[in-house]
């Protein structure tokens, strides 16, 4: 498990993107840095029920949550956090998730 979540920013106007982009959609740069986040506020939540092609699938909640620069951000929760909620961001095998801050 990392802490935080790497996003890519531009170089040249510093808008924060995840996932990875070619071009920045604000002044159309083609260079990035990474950069990580730590916490975001939980905006919406939902919950796969299935997955094709899956055997012994369990329910699993992801959420849109959106970082103070402003990013939006799909993450699993790891748990019952709901909208509003502030999560601290981590990665497991690069995949992004959160859980309410201690």
């Amino acid at each position: 498990m990392t802490a935080g979540v790497t996003i890519w920013r531009c170089v040249n106007c510093r808008t924060g993107f995840f996932p990875e982009r070619l071009l920045c959609a604000r002044c159309h740069g083609d260079k990035f840095e990474t950069d990580t986040v730590a916490e975001a506020t939980v905006e919406e939540v939902s919950v796969i029920h299935h997955m094709i092609g899956q055997e012994n699938w369990q329910p699993r909640r992801i959420a849109s949550v959106r970082t103070s620069d402003g990013q939006r951000i799909t993450v699993g929760l790891r748990d019952a956090s709901g909208p509003g909620a502030t999560v601290e961001l981590f990665q497991e095998e690069q995949a992004p998730f959160g859980r309410a801050k201690p």
